[in-house]
């Protein structure tokens, strides 16, 4: 059943000219109703409603048109002091546009001057078979909550409805203008028109004698919900398989469950799943080696040709390529440098720009041509980062070499990805979820920050002068890089040119404000200054192939242990940057890869490992703008805010080939790159870890905690958890953060054989059981599901 949301701007309801030199606009809005059981404020307003003696109930209501409903309607609640004569009068004008019309040749009109009575069509409203449900919101109303009234007409009647039904049931939704979004006359007008178009409200609604009868049958659906929340929040037992597709929408995730599940099913001897938790995984894992990553190649190699010709001959794509090539050129270039200064930094030469720039030409490269799903964009990361870091100081306490321990780490880590493609771990995804990647994510930003301040208190030993030429520099770097970011969004300049400024943006503020520097040559303006000569030596002028024997034995299968926790963090990142690229909404067409991907970035990682270059996987947000970059995506606008819709996805190598060839050529350019400021890269250090926490629906939860509830955005979280659930959430998470943070800085000084850096993989890791563990036994499970669904 389809419901319809029309509505007629204020400057239609002007004077029709007789000469058609006017025209008149309609806006039709499909609208999903809401699920009034998995919506608790939904519930809520519903039961105050019914309960109130004073709401506008009525059966056997009697009216000839739409004006004298309305007019019967406003009066009743003007006499139960719901509605001042003012909004009364208020509410006539902005419920109906103007007088119903026609013209010979054309349709029916909504025509007439502003001035008169309203007498015509539904201004706002939701309609429906048989029923419409008309909003408004006055100034003239001072009610804290909508003013609801419902009636069942006597006998149906045709009252505009633009799907041409006749109306049974007619609602009205009336609030004040300072009421918060998730009170708003329009989602209000949702939950009514949800109880209205419940069939079994309906029947029990049926030729209700009296008023107190169709009060009952509004508190019989309520008490109905009621109920079905509360069965959806108990816990089942289903076999794992099918509880799999109940909780995951993603059609090609699915599609890896149902792959295993037919193996299983074929080769089981009972000819039946598994019952039990053990025997199910025991199977997938043990019994059917190599089926994903089989499945893989299957159903991406007869795409493999098209994913370097897709729409080649098309204007609109190359100028798509074009734009995406220059995206992630900048993008993905500039944290390499980013990261490789502050590598070299703590390495001492071992690892630097060089190798950094290196790493991300050539494995990138060989990504672009041999990976399953093109689209993820492999780089250097935050982690990585850390974790060299981490091994750099065990190495330095321990007393043993960095670059062959770094060497087997690396090794250890491609085997146990190569290991976990082949047993088909892939089907272990469904239990990551946002509550993992919120953590991550904000982990990262907070990581980000952590250097900014820790260079800063190391300048401050320099003087004033230096001090604030940081702080100039940095902050400057930052302003810059989000005001372009956020440009994005404004009404400035035309969409196309706001989208280049949006992408290039970071990138562009750091070339403005490294010219800003020379303008304090007096001063002196510490610069990036790569070692080395131009060409493709290392950083220090070692060999490019690490010594891997020159290490004592003990220290190879060390490293197997630090190999695993770094498998565990490349494991979660690739898999869940994955899952969010192939999302049904990006429209993707050629099949999903998540085994294959692992194998690709399992070799690609031990020839890093070999090389003595940094490690590389999938990296957010970049393989989703990647994919945004090459879309065709339509902007949306409904009641006021703003989403982006793809509605044409291309899925092509060539960019990614294009962008990571620039980052091998970039090295060639040494002398330009040596102008960067330091100050410079770290301002973007600093933007970084702030864009961390942009569309991260954690740190929009935490803003909550800060926010007057009646401001609240009108999002199915909101809707759905209770204020305390949301809070107590937030609250959780922001502490596993706090403990992730100080676990990989390792705050535990006291000993110099244990770094707790090394473990935070682990500690990150254990989320996934904790989740299952604790908060399912905390919160409802429809809770977790709403807060996990998406960003406010």
């Amino acid at each position: 059943m389809s419901f319809y949301q029309p509505s007629i701007s204020e400057a239609d309801l002007s004077f029709f000219d007789r000469n058609f030199e006017d025209a008149f606009e309609c806006i039709i809005h499909p609208v999903k109703l809401s699920d009034v059981s998995e919506e608790l404020h939904g519930l809520s307003i519903l039961e105050s409603f019914a309960k109130d003696n004073q709401s506008v109930i009525k059966a056997k209501f009697r009216g000839e048109d739409s004006q004298e409903i309305i007019l019967k309607l406003l009066r009743s609640m003007e006499r139960r002091n719901l509605v001042t004569p003012e909004a009364r009068e208020e509410a006539k004008l902005k419920l109906l546009g103007a007088e119903h019309c026609c013209f010979p040749g054309y349709g029916p009109f909504s025509c007439g001057s502003s001035y008169e009575t309203a007498l015509g069509y539904w201004t706002h409203s939701i309609q429906g078979s048989s029923f419409i449900v008309g909003y408004a919101t006055l100034e003239n109303i001072q009610a804290e909550r909508a003013v609801i009234s419902l009636v069942q007409l006597a006998e149906p009647v045709n009252l505009g409805s633009l799907n041409g039904s006749l109306s049974e049931y007619v609602g009205l939704v009336l609030t004040g203008s300072d009421t918060s979004p998730v009170d708003s006359a329009p989602e209000v007008a949702k939950t009514v028109a949800s109880l209205v178009a419940d069939p079994e409200f309906r029947e029990e609604s049926f030729d209700c004698p009296t008023d107190d009868d169709l009060r009952t049958a509004i508190h019989r659906f309520v008490e109905r919900q009621w109920r079905l929340k509360k069965e959806k929040e108990k816990d089942s037992f289903k076999p794992l398989s099918q509880q799999m597709h109940h909780e995951n929408n993603d059609a090609t995730f699915n599609e890896t469950i149902d792959i295993m599940n037919e193996k299983i099913y074929r080769n089981s001897r009972l000819g039946r799943y598994h019952t039990s938790l053990l025997g199910y995984w025991s199977s997938i894992l043990f019994l059917h080696p190599f089926a994903l990553v089989i499945a893989d190649l299957k159903r991406r190699l007869p795409h493999y040709l098209s994913d370097f010709t897709f729409e080649l001959n098309q204007r609109r794509a190359q100028q798509k390529y074009l734009f995406a090539c220059i995206f992630l050129i900048f993008t993905a270039t500039l944290p390499a440098i980013v990261f490789g200064y502050i590598v070299e930094r703590t390495t001492h030469g071992q690892i630097g720009v060089i190798e950094c720039l290196f790493s991300q030409g050539v494995l990138g490269i060989g990504f672009a041509l041999f990976s399953g799903q093109p689209l993820m964009v492999n780089m250097i990361t935050g982690p990585t980062v850390v974790y060299i870091q981490v091994l750099m100081r065990w190495s330095e306490k321990l007393g043993f070499e960095f670059l062959p321990f770094y060497a087997w780490t690396g090794i250890w880590m491609g085997i146990f990805l190569i290991l976990a493609a082949v047993l088909n771990t892939a089907t272990l995804i469904s239990y990551l979820g946002r509550f993992t990647d919120e953590i991550f994510q904000t982990f990262i930003g907070f990581i980000f920050i952590q250097y900014w301040f820790t260079e800063f208190v190391r300048i401050t030993h320099d003087g004033y002068t230096q001090v604030l030429l940081f702080l100039f520099l940095s902050f400057l770097t930052l302003i810059l890089a989000l005001s372009f970011r956020f440009l994005r969004g404004s009404y400035l300049l035309i969409p196309s040119i706001r989208t280049i400024f949006g992408d290039i943006g970071p990138s562009l503020a750091v070339l403005i404000v490294t010219g800003i520097s020379y303008a304090f040559d007096p001063v002196f303006v510490s610069r990036l200054n790569i070692r080395g000569s131009v060409g493709y030596s290392t950083t220090s002028g070692r060999p490019w192939v690490v010594p891997v024997g020159d290490i004592e034995i003990g220290f190879v299968f060390l490293a197997a242990v630090t190999g695993f926790l770094l498998f565990l963090v490349v494991f979660i990142d690739q898999n869940v940057c994955t899952y969010i690229v192939e999302r049904p909404e990006n429209k993707l067409r050629k099949g999903t890869s998540y085994s294959w991907n692992m194998v690709v970035v399992g070799i690609l990682n031990i020839i890093a490992s070999i090389l003595g270059i940094p490690w590389m996987y999938a990296g957010l947000p970049h393989s989703l703008l990647h994919v945004y970059a090459l879309a065709d995506v339509e902007e949306q606008q409904v009641m006021g805010r703003v989403s982006y819709r793809i509605v044409h996805s291309r899925e092509v190598r060539i960019v990614g080939l294009v962008s990571y060839l620039f980052s091998f050529l970039i090295i060639l350019a040494k002398p330009a790159l040596d102008q960067l400021p330091i100050d410079v890269l770290y301002g973007f250090i600093f933007y970084m870890g702030v864009a961390s926490f942009q569309s991260n629906g954690l740190v929009e939860r935490l803003v909550l905690l800060f926010t007057q509830p009646q401001k609240y955005p009108p999002s199915h979280i909101i809707r759905r958890v209770r204020r305390l659930h949301i809070h107590l959430y937030t609250l959780i998470q922001l502490f596993l953060v706090i403990l992730l943070f100080f676990v990989a800085v390792n705050f535990y000084r006291g000993s110099t054989m244990f770094n707790t850096g090394l473990i935070f993989p682990f500690v990150l890791f254990l989320f996934i059981p904790f989740k299952f563990e604790f908060l399912y036994r905390l919160f409802p499970k429809q809770a977790i599901a709403a807060l996990e669904s998406g960003s406010l």
